[in-house]
């Protein structure tokens, strides 16, 4: 399923189907919001057309979601407004509005199959680590296939993943793991401090996941600033016979140069790590306007960690932690073979961090493409998963099936 553009077809049950398709993704797009943090609301204009099909589809999904925060200009949540704009969008679609109470139980039913569906495709795992951090990662793809492991961007759900398990399903065992303390509930908040939540955490976590589900060889892939831990995993772990690095997010001192946003968000990131109070207070002002630059059908999975101020603390510790790791010292300490992906207009994370992490390493493969956002990382394209697979094929990382030639 494309995650941006879900395909509507011509039939108008078909539309409805589609429709419902997609207003079950943008639902479960806050499913892990919801079991970290519990009852969760959103604005209550966020349900404008068809609220009571919405509230359904919510029950059947058990995603507790209310619709009942402020609108007002003063009182407005604007990241609640930002979680909440997939589902109101899709609301609004004709095939949804003006349905009949049986129309409602009856879709409400097919939701909840369409949820099953999905889930069955993939498959749960929760480690236990030995601090007591559960690590949850879903995996798809045969067990037996050979395995690539995704290092994700710190705090980010799963789901912000999936058109690489869906590309890659068919020929890899395919592994998303999230962050430590982003997807337990939320009992005693300073757990998350004592536990930990610094790079090398993160890379253990790594680690254990390959001991854990014997992976036995595994190809590493490291997006934005997972590239961090997982440069770290590879300078350690001879089961890890190749990574990739995808915009990656990279401290190399002088020896690369940031984006402005690089720069002001680590500076941003610092000052809300200090403490939950100044995370609050700088989550409030960071809300209280509308949100720029959010992309569209992802936008709940990127804005969720500024959806509580708990929730932003650990994003800023978490994400902090990989921003001032100086990678140079571990990039000297890894001999597997890296492809590095980056663009050229990237103005996230300065592509100069991969042309000079790619002199680095002995054995690198660096791709500039012309034009490609940061987030561009995620998208799964044809272009992407052919230079991937290609560059396995040629370390003799063949998947199983056709799949891995497309």
């Amino acid at each position: 399923m494309d995650l941006q553009t879900p395909p509507v077809p011509a039939a108008g049950g078909s539309q409805r189907q589609a429709a419902l398709a997609a207003l079950v993704d943008a639902i479960r797009q806050l499913e892990g919001l919801t079991e970290q943090v519990g009852p969760f609301a959103l604005p209550s204009d966020t349900c404008d057309r068809a609220p009571e099909l919405v509230a359904a589809v919510c029950r059947a999904l058990a995603v507790p979601l209310t619709f009942d925060a402020p609108v007002s200009a003063r009182q407005r949540d604007f990241a609640a407004a930002v979680l909440g704009s997939e589902i109101q969008r899709i609301q609004r679609a004709p095939e949804l509005v003006g349905l009949s109470p049986d129309d409602v139980t009856r879709l409400a039913a097919e939701a909840r199959r369409l949820y099953d569906e999905e889930d069955a495709c993939f498959r749960l795992h929760v480690v236990r680590r030995p601090d007591g951090t559960l690590v949850k990662a879903v995996e798809a793809g045969p067990p037996d296939a050979p395995c690539i492991l995704l290092s994700p961007a710190c705090a980010m759900g799963y789901r912000l993943s999936l058109r690489w398990l869906r590309a890659l399903g068919d020929s890899y065992r395919c592994v998303v793991p999230q962050t430590r303390g982003t997807s337990e509930p939320i009992d005693d908040p300073e757990v998350f401090d004592r536990r930990g939540y610094d790079v090398e955490h993160q890379a253990d976590d790594l680690m254990a996941l390959i001991d854990t589900l014997a992976t036995g060889p595994v190809h590493l892939m490291g997006l934005c600033g997972g590239a961090v831990p997982a440069l770290v995993v590879a300078a350690r772990r001879p089961e890890v016979t190749s990574l990739s690095l995808w915009h990656a997010d990279l401290e190399l001192g002088g020896e690369a140069p940031k984006t402005d946003h690089q720069v002001n968000l680590r500076a941003l990131l610092d000052m809300a790590g200090e403490s939950r109070d100044t995370a609050g207070w700088m989550r409030d002002k960071l809300t209280s306007g509308p949100m720029t630059g959010v992309p569209a059908g992802v936008g709940p999975l990127v804005v969720r960690p500024y959806a509580t101020a708990e929730l932003f603390y650990r994003y800023a510790k978490l994400t902090g932690a990989t921003m001032h790791w100086d990678s140079r010292e571990t990039a000297h300490k890894v001999n597997q073979p890296c492809l590095i992906v980056t663009s050229r207009d990237d103005h996230t994370a300065h592509p100069a961090g991969s042309q000079r992490l790619a002199e680095i390493l002995p054995d690198a493969r660096l791709v500039m493409t012309d034009h490609g956002t940061h987030l561009d990382a995620f998208n799964a394209t044809t272009e992407q998963v052919s230079c991937l697979t290609s560059f396995l094929v040629s370390r003799h990382e063949v998947g199983v099936g056709s799949g891995a030639h497309r």
